[in-house]
């Protein structure tokens, strides 16, 4: 409608532009006598003027009619706009007031069950911690009843006798049975091979039986410890005993170990593989090396006569000053570690008589 308007209004405007122009040639270029036809053009040319004038006011109102419509159309479209979406916030908002309330639900449900496992988690742990404190207390119970009873005085009475026994038997067999059997059955230079394995062995095994039988014998007695004077020396003949048997297996064994070997050595080189100044006059026996238990070991094979042999004898001293040296310093070693091996059986066998008068008495 605006539009139509508009190309009326301007269809209007040019009409009279073109027809004005004509109506002033008109009065210049006609005659007088032509006056009462312009009068009438001037009176439809009124009239059109009027027509428009009217048509504008028309026209006017029409559009502000149309406008005053448009404008009360687009508010309503507002404001039904505004209630959709007025609408659909309160719903948006309902369902999120919705969740909130289903998160809140949740929410509390389960810290209430979280609550309720902490809790039962909780007093199955006090529980447990209860009950293994009654228990280890029990245990501590049991323990100091039978440390501080006679039931671990026998049991160390017990451990006591059984490192007696092993130190007092592997002693008594190689210093009486294994050196005398080996000594006649090996030749000088493999018995001393085979001495040189056994005696480690023998040193450890005897130390071991004898740090365990004193401990026993320690922790046996009735409190306070060693309150009687005889059992008070046996632990320090105990203390003696597993002395001397260490001097034996870190100093005195791996020296003499070495001496020994180095004399083979020596031997070797020559081609001999035997030791001439081990050879006695008064016999055709070969004292070869004397082990920790004192026995000879060792055999001649010559059948030659003492006195060849004798001069063999004085001519390898003559030239053989270094296995000379070696010999005799293996055999200070060897007598040595002799004599502390007997020293060590005697302490071992006054314990052994000790304990039987102990056995006789309470008998």
């Amino acid at each position: 409608m605006n539009i139509f308007a508009i190309f009326l209004v301007l269809t209007t405007l040019i009409t009279v532009g073109i027809v004005s122009p004509n109506e002033r040639n008109i009065k210049i270029s006609i005659s007088p006598q032509e006056t009462e036809q312009n009068a009438k053009t001037e009176y439809v040319l009124d009239r059109i003027a009027s027509a428009l004038e009217g048509t504008k006011h028309s026209v006017s109102e029409k559009i502000e009619e149309d406008a005053t419509g448009v404008f009360d159309k687009a508010h309503e479209a507002s404001e039904k706009v505004k209630k959709c979406v007025g609408i659909i916030v309160d719903k948006v908002k309902g369902k999120a007031k919705d969740v909130s309330d289903t998160t809140d639900t949740l929410k509390g449900d389960v810290e209430g069950n979280a609550t309720e496992d902490v809790d039962l988690i909780e007093n199955a742990v006090i529980e447990d911690a209860h009950r293994l404190k009654v228990e280890g207390k029990r245990g501590y119970q049991k323990i100091r009843r039978f440390f501080s009873s006679n039931n671990f005085r026998s049991f160390m009475g017990m451990i006591h006798l059984l490192g007696f026994a092993l130190s007092y038997g592997v002693c008594f067999w190689v210093t009486f049975i294994s050196s005398k059997v080996l000594a006649k059955a090996l030749p000088k230079q493999q018995f001393s091979v085979v001495q040189s394995k056994i005696y480690p062995v023998y040193f450890k095994t005897l130390s071991y039986g004898v740090a365990t039988a004193f401990l026993g014998h320690y922790l046996s007695q009735s409190r306070p410890y060693y309150a009687s004077q005889g059992e008070t020396i046996q632990g320090l003949i105990f203390l003696a005993i597993f002395s001397m048997t260490m001097f034996n297996s870190f100093y005195l064994e791996p020296r003499a170990t070495k001496l020994m070997r180095e004399r083979m050595k020596l031997e070797k080189e020559e081609g001999k593989g035997k030791d001439v100044f081990d050879i006695e006059p008064s016999t055709r026996n070969v004292d070869a090396v004397r082990d920790p238990t004192g026995t000879k070991t060792g055999k001649t094979t010559s059948d030659e006569p003492l006195e060849t042999q004798q001069k063999l004898s004085e001519g390898a001293i003559r030239e053989r000053p270094q296995v000379e040296i070696l010999s005799h310093k293996l055999k200070k070693l060897n007598l040595m570690s002799s004599f502390l091996n007997v020293l060590t059986l005697i302490g071992l066998t006054s314990h052994l008589f000790h304990r039987s008068q102990l056995v006789h008495s309470s008998g």
